[in-house]
């Protein structure tokens, strides 16, 4: 049987979680989101992680919601049993006590784009690309993504990024702070992680840096996108441009 996400230790110190869906270019469905929700459970508990990885298998990130999984969802009451439980482990990436970095090692679009704004750094292979593509199928981010990418990029990049459904290229991404380095391989995202101090201290400044009630602040506002996106969810222009997604595929 498929492993869809893989969790592992890359050291003591560095834990991982791996999308494992390539044929499916890393693509979210019911078993990816319930599996990385288990996965961070079970990382946020080890005090001895500094660094938690997140990537994908293949030559792609993720490739966001997978539509022939979810397009049987019509309803916004439908929709938001795919939303809110994503949303759900986003908000686990963004409150994990060690610090959490992405690595593009190929594309994030549309969900997968969400995903790796919710870690506290972006590192990305030159050749990676990445863009908020759901006004593409007529809804908005639903799992969170407008807040997390606003908190990173400041508000009129990430309005840029999201009203136009441009997809950037890697050196793009970073005059954009979305990327935060460009890094070739993941041997050098190895080398990347070894700069951090000891776990008390990291986890320690981090719980300093995003304090509780800002957390709450952001959590509540990322709630108010998954209904959002819901009620856009249910509309037939949304549909419609599910189905002639999945047509030309």
């Amino acid at each position: 049987m498929e492993q869809k996400v893989i969790g592992r230790y890359r050291s003591s110190n560095v834990a991982e979680i791996i999308l494992n869906r390539p044929q499916k270019r890393n693509a979210v469905d019911y078993d990816v989101i319930q599996l990385m929700s288990n996965y961070l459970d079970e990382f946020s508990k080890d005090k001895n992680i500094t660094v938690l990885l997140i990537r994908g298998e293949g030559e792609g990130f993720c490739s966001g919601g997978d539509l022939q999984a979810f397009h049987q969802l019509k309803t916004a009451k439908e929709a938001m049993t795919m939303l809110e439980p994503m949303c759900k482990v986003l908000k686990k990436i963004v409150a994990f006590p060690a610090i959490t970095v992405a690595y593009l090692n190929g594309t994030a679009v549309g969900g997968g784009a969400e995903l790796a704004a919710s870690t506290d750094f972006c590192l990305s292979k030159e050749t990676s690309k990445v863009g908020f593509i759901q006004g593409k199928l007529q809804i908005t981010t639903g799992w969170g993504g407008t807040n997390l990418l606003c908190r990173r990029v400041g508000a009129q990049k990430a309005m840029k990024m999201l009203a136009t459904g441009k997809v950037y290229g890697a050196q793009e991404a970073f005059k954009l702070d979305f990327v935060h380095d460009i890094v070739p391989k993941l041997t050098e995202v190895d080398k990347w992680n070894e700069d951090w101090l000891s776990p008390d201290v990291v986890r320690m400044y981090k719980k300093n840096l995003y304090l509780k009630e800002d957390l709450e602040k952001l959590f509540l506002s990322m709630d108010q996108e998954v209904e959002a996106c819901a009620s856009l969810w249910e509309k037939e222009e949304h549909h419609l441009a599910v189905q002639q997604f999945l047509q030309r595929k």
